[in-house]
């Protein structure tokens, strides 16, 4: 038993994010990696734009999981609003620092969000097709579009307090976003690939105060626990970076898996709902 053709989306709900023009993607059937909750595609972009063409990835959510994810948008706006302090970082922060480190560009990839529209067919002995292939995605469900990230992807720092050390640049700039926000927000969960001086990431996870990321936002809990675990380097103290946790016993050991606000404990996400912490008070934002 074959399949007859891929998967393909309509076009996206996101036409004017990027470049103004509209995109969809055809992907395989099967995955090329997986998670504990999405799986993720690799198949090929098109459009009437300048990325017509080009390779990407498509994550979808795990159908148990699905529920839990309103047509992508969290995930979009996670990922727009930590560009934005990326595109800060860069110009106001790095040049800064080009004495004590290389890298010069941080960027992250936003997601293009189509729905599907076409789901390939079983074959039987390759003569005729059948049903529709629904084993990994539906109809008419979300999914994320992105560049494929060429190089080694390696995951950074996570939402749940862990951290790569050789990673100093990027766990600074997670720290410094919680600063310049004035204790409002936390970008994190990094990962993705370095090109040369700049590196490219995807899916970020942002902790704030109100909840509005998603159920990746794990509010002042994720920021606590990011801050208990975060071992201040160079570059923290050459920007003047604070750490009210820093040595912080929370029991909270660094978790590399990403973590969602329905594993927390019933307190615990009371408190991440009512943005209750002792350790911190919001400040007038640098950055907003």
């Amino acid at each position: 038993m074959g399949v007859e053709q891929s998967h393909e989306t309509q076009p996206s709900a996101t036409k004017d994010h990027l470049d103004g023009h509209r995109y969809w993607a055809d992907f395989d059937n099967d995955y090329f990696a997986k998670g504990t909750y999405r799986y993720a595609f690799q198949g090929t972009v098109h459009g009437d734009g300048p990325r017509d063409g080009s390779l990407c990835v498509i994550k979808v959510f795990k159908k148990k999981f699905a529920k839990y994810f309103d047509k992508w948008r969290p995930d979009h706006a996670a990922s727009t609003k930590a560009q934005q302090f990326g595109e800060i970082f860069t110009h106001n922060v790095l040049p800064s620092l080009r004495n004590y480190l290389s890298t010069t560009d941080i960027e992250f990839v936003i997601p293009l969000i189509a729905r599907m529209d076409t789901l390939s067919h079983f074959k039987v002995l390759g003569l005729f097709s059948t049903q529709k292939d629904t084993t990994y995605v539906t109809p008419y469900e979300f999914v994320a579009i992105e560049p494929y990230l060429h190089g080694e992807f390696e995951k950074y720092n996570s939402n749940g307090g862990y951290e790569d050390n050789m990673a100093a640049v990027l766990n600074a700039f997670s720290h410094w976003t919680w600063q310049v926000s004035g204790h409002r927000y936390l970008v994190c969960d990094l990962q993705g690939v370095q090109n040369g001086r700049k590196y490219m990431l995807t899916d970020p996870c942002i902790h704030s105060f109100d909840g509005r990321f998603g159920m990746t936002d794990l509010g002042v809990v994720g920021m606590e626990t990011f801050l208990a675990n975060h071992e201040c380097n160079l570059i923290c103290k050459k920007i003047g970076l604070q750490n009210p946790l820093s040595g912080a016993k929370l029991d909270r050991p660094g978790s590399v898996a990403t973590a969602y606000a329905f594993q927390l404990s019933e307190n615990d996400e009371r408190r991440a709902r009512e943005g209750h912490t002792q350790y911190f008070n919001m400040e007038d934002p640098i950055v907003e």
